[in-house]
């Protein structure tokens, strides 16, 4: 369970409705082990699986974690409707759950990308006949002064 006292920081409280919705959000996303599953998944976790399993093995782990993946967006986007706070003049997110849904969407987005770069580089060692594929590592932001792209 995140610590929500960090997203209410200077600004109002949680509702109970949001409490709620985070509640069931939170339980979906714990409940289902991902966190667990993605916690440390690499190319060199997927091509230690492959040694292992062999390779149907492994495109079968793989298409599970893409279950897992679309049962994480499938949870964000019941939290997205499920947060919102609703009044009779205005439909908003408050503050702290404004702060809570993109910490959230951050991370999914995130796990992802890492998701998506590693079987890229698993396909395309498959095809290319050797586990060291020519792809690019991940980027996801610009560090202007050190003038680089990484992964952070």
């Amino acid at each position: 369970m995140s610590d929500l006292d960090v997203y209410e920081h200077e600004t109002d409280s949680f509702t109970p409705g949001e409490t709620r919705a985070i509640f069931d959000y939170e339980a979906a996303i714990h409940g289902s082990g991902l966190y667990d599953c993605f916690d440390a998944f690499g190319i060199e976790q997927v091509r230690g699986h492959e040694t292992e399993f062999g390779q149907d093995a492994t495109r079968d782990m793989l298409r599970e974690h893409a279950g897992m993946l679309n049962t994480w967006y499938l949870a964000l986007d019941s939290l997205l409707g499920d947060i919102l706070t609703c009044t009779s003049e205005v439909t908003r997110y408050s503050t702290a759950a404004s702060r809570y849904v993109k910490a959230m969407a951050e991370d999914y987005h995130r796990t992802r990308q890492n998701f998506e770069h590693v079987t890229t580089i698993w396909s395309l060692a498959l095809l290319a006949g050797g586990a060291d594929a020519d792809y690019p590592p991940p980027t996801r932001a610009v560090n202007y002064p050190m003038q680089t792209l990484t992964d952070e």
